[in-house]
């Protein structure tokens, strides 16, 4: 259950809050001052803070510094005035998650604050399986670390290229916070994520009525991410008509939000990120050269885990040792076997194939060291010598597999578990879908 700590000054509204929280399902604690808000946010553990900016002892800005400093995870919703937008944004370079303006709906609030949560959790379970420093004895990916050391002192927009799944956001995580910019805001967002009609207030935000479903103000990622760094993943996917309105962006340092004439400064890094043939898609006019020019002043290339045989045994163990002691397991080993199963694979997935097997291979495994028939692989992922005297045929067969396999696992793993939203985005049927997991056993 969420638990969310109320800081408001104003009987009434704070009476309000609390009653249609309760409703929602929510644990809620009321403060009436910054002061009790603080002293509350010490002793508990909160999940969400809901807080005014206007408040009788010190003002919510002094409130949101605090806070942070104390715990700077637990993501907060300033309450503001229409008319103090300015503050508001204030409040967001602060590390404030989000703000609503007064007087608001309280439908949309809780789905305001649904968002966010949602949003946490998602976080909180990435962060606890990809923050991961980045582990590498191999030449190639020490040789990309040292462009990155190089790079990350400057502004110079970078682009990262390379499959899924190779690590391009650890990369570009490893610049940031080697960078000037390490205080402040790293904005990721997956331009292939969100329907291309949004991206441009994503980016750049809106205002109130500029269109159907725009009731408030919002700040767009460019402006969160001022003088921090922005990541743009999935570049490649971008609109033709967005990428015109980002490049103006990148050259003028300057962004408009929907439905606004007004021209906002902004210095904010760009990171961005693609695993398709970017030079391929100008030649067919689906990205433009000059966005290209922009956003490749350096190119850092990632190479595949394929590539990187030497990391595959040094990866796994390291897998193997944290993955278990987030699912307070016992402490397990990989047999030689199993090493030397994994360095057969070809890993189209990469290094987050490999952590997903990895992962699977220890909630499923017996007690004991973990062998080769612990591996889902097992079944369509033999080693060379294990093709020997196959067809063509069987041999397609077995890639077909493992490329839906781990095709099916990835979109469940974007959407949260949805199979609806699963089957939607890998153009199948809910039906199809739930035979292709029944026929593969795999286990959710």
């Amino acid at each position: 259950m969420e638990k969310i700590l109320i800081v408001e000054d104003t009987d009434s509204l704070r009476e309000v809050l609390c009653t249609v929280l309760t409703c929602e399902g929510y644990a809620v604690t009321p403060a009436s001052s910054a002061e009790e808000g603080l002293a509350l946010f010490k002793d508990g553990e909160f999940t969400l803070v809901l807080s005014d900016l206007k408040l009788p002892d010190k003002n919510g800005l002094e409130f949101l510094k605090e806070s942070k400093v104390l715990d700077n995870n637990v993501p907060v919703i300033v309450m503001t005035a229409y008319g103090s937008i300015d503050t508001a944004v204030q409040a967001m370079k602060l590390g404030a998650t989000d703000f609503i303006t007064k007087p608001f709906d309280p439908g949309m609030l809780c789905a305001m604050i649904e968002q966010v949560a949602k949003h946490r959790r998602i976080v909180d379970r990435t962060m606890r399986k990809r923050t991961r420093k980045l582990i590498t004895q191999c030449p190639l990916m020490e040789q990309v670390l040292q462009t990155a050391q190089k790079v990350a002192p400057l502004s110079t927009p970078v682009l990262i290229i390379g499959e899924s799944g190779t690590g391009k956001e650890l990369v570009a995580r490893f610049i940031h916070e080697r960078s000037p910019r390490s205080q402040e805001e790293f904005v990721a967002v997956n331009c292939a994520s969100m329907p291309g009609e949004l991206l441009e207030s994503e980016f750049f935000g809106h205002e109130a009525g500029s269109f159907t479903g725009a009731t408030e103000q919002r700040l767009g990622l460019f402006e969160v991410a001022d003088r921090g760094t922005i990541f743009l993943d999935e570049i490649g996917n971008m609109p033709h008509e967005l990428q015109v309105k980002l490049l103006r962006t990148l050259q003028e340092s300057e962004i408009k939000r929907v439905g606004s004439n007004e021209i906002r400064k902004v210095d904010t890094r760009v990171i961005s990120a693609t695993n398709c043939d970017i030079e391929e898609e100008i030649r067919k006019g689906g990205f433009r050269d000059d966005l290209y020019y922009r956003l490749g002043v350096m190119i850092i290339e990632l190479p595949p885990l394929r590539e990187r045989k030497g990391d595959i045994a040094l990866l796994a163990n390291f897998f193997v040792k944290s993955l278990a002691a987030e699912m307070n397991a016992p402490a397990k080993v990989l047999t030689p076997e199993a090493i030397r199963f994994l360095e057969s694979h070809s890993w189209p997935g990469n290094v987050r194939e490999l952590e997903n097997v990895i992962e699977r291979a220890l909630i499923f495994s017996e007690d004991g060291p973990i062998a080769p028939e612990s591996f889902e692989l097992a079944a369509c992922a033999e080693d060379a010598a294990g093709m020997q005297g196959m067809s063509l045929p069987e041999i397609a067969g077995i890639a077909l597999r493992q490329a839906e396999i781990e095709a099916i696992l990835q979109a469940l793993q974007r959407t949260d578990g949805n199979k609806s939203k699963a089957a939607k985005e890998l153009g199948v049927s809910y039906k199809t879908l739930l035979n292709k997991i029944k026929e593969y056993e795999l286990r959710q």
